[in-house]
């Protein structure tokens, strides 16, 4: 897995944050996984996405790139609590940017996990999220 951000929490309480990104764009199940960890004094908290994709996907060097790059970027302007669900948006828009598909074509399942509990949501309403999001992705992913 890929570290595309990290923070550590010197106060009271220590903790650290992390955020993980992996691809895996050819073989018989293709899909992205963007996942969240907290590891602190008295807690931690694991969390996750996996995105099953329709077809095969091509350039995953840029788009690894890429999530590297603009992942602070797009944390910035966005609210700790929103950060895992907006990034696996951010890596749908990024992969529909750099291989050129319309970004209804590539999800085929969501599944997010949290905390071992496992749940399966609905690709139509990720997707027009997603497409809410554009806007802001624009500006970073223009900039």
């Amino acid at each position: 897995m890929l570290q595309v951000y990290n923070k550590i929490y010197n106060n009271k309480i220590g903790a650290e944050v992390s955020y993980y990104f992996l691809i895996n764009g050819h073989g018989l199940k293709k899909y992205y996984e963007v996942s969240y960890e907290l590891i602190s004094d008295i807690n931690y908290e694991y969390s996750r996405y996996i995105i099953e994709l329709q077809g095969n996907i091509k350039n995953i060097g840029k788009i690894e790139n890429d999530m590297i790059l603009y992942t602070p970027l797009l944390f910035s302007s966005i609210k700790a609590q929103r950060r895992l669900a907006v990034l696996s948006k951010f890596v749908l828009y990024v992969i529909s940017i750099v291989n050129n598909i319309p970004i209804y074509r590539i999800p085929k399942k969501v599944e997010y996990y949290h905390n071992g509990v496992n749940m399966q949501l609905s690709v139509n309403a990720f997707i027009k999220t997603t497409y809410a999001l554009i806007p802001r992705f624009e500006k970073i992913y223009r900039s």
